[in-house]
């Protein structure tokens, strides 16, 4: 043995006829055992309070366990008065309560730490009552929600639906309007009108309009109802090229 350790034997246990390994081991750990100081078990009691989600009776364990770390001792010495200690954990659980509640507690000014925890605990309760209860809540929003989303789905459709009826009555007139009338081979060369050759401006192909192609109604089948705004412009192009 040397060190510090044999200076802690040499002053305190050498001359102990009675020394078992027990009593010098609980000694040594005594003596060598590392403990926080003071001041910072002290600051951790004295700026503790209640958490968001915390309730009273969790805050209540937790303050008054970080007042037992600070305000007890073992030394004679430094042992706190008893009535100090209560005085001190009451003013630091009120203190450190959430607003709404530190202030009816603060208004019944109860005079026990136990006095004071089961009056908070009761404005909590009464809290708890006349407040809705927040899972509610987002359960009905989320079927408000729902409602919404299928109202304006049917909306949508129905407008689509719409669109689609116009665009073929559209296209039927464009059909018509393209249609030579009865004297038109008959009219001399000079007398008839040079039309363009119908050309799709979907697939780019000779014979047919965009409304008619194959290969679009494949892609809209395939592309399915996102694209049917886009079809709708695409038509209407397509009947200003043949306009000009």
């Amino acid at each position: 043995m040397e060190g510090n350790a044999r200076k802690v034997y040499e002053a305190s246990l050498q001359n102990d006829k009675e020394l078992t390994y027990e009593k010098f081991k609980e000694a040594m750990t005594s003596h060598f055992k590392e403990t926080p100081p003071f001041a910072t078990e002290f600051a951790k009691f004295s700026s503790a309070v209640q958490f968001e989600f915390e309730n009273v009776k969790d805050f209540s364990i937790r303050v008054q366990g970080l007042s037992q770390k600070c305000l007890e001792s073992d030394s004679e010495n430094e042992k706190v008065s008893e009535g100090f200690k209560e005085k001190l954990l009451l003013s630091k659980f009120i203190s450190g309560l959430k607003g709404n509640i530190r202030t009816q507690v603060l208004i019944a000014d109860p005079s026990s730490f136990a006095e004071a925890v089961d009056f908070a605990l009761r404005v909590e309760r009464s809290f708890e009552v006349a407040s809705p209860n927040v899972n509610v809540i987002s359960q009905t929003d989320s079927n408000a929600v729902e409602g919404v989303k299928e109202g304006f789905t049917k909306t949508l459709d129905l407008v689509l639906k719409q669109l689609e009826h116009l665009n073929t009555r559209i296209d039927e007139l464009d059909k018509q309007r393209d249609i030579p009338e009865n004297n038109y081979t008959n009219q001399p060369p000079s007398q008839r009108r040079d039309r363009k050759p119908l050309k799709c401006f979907y697939c780019g192909r000779l014979g047919h309009i965009a409304s008619e192609c194959q290969r679009k109604r494949r892609d809209y089948q395939q592309g399915g109802q996102q694209n049917r705004f886009q079809s709708y412009n695409q038509r209407s192009f397509d009947r200003q090229i043949q306009k000009n």
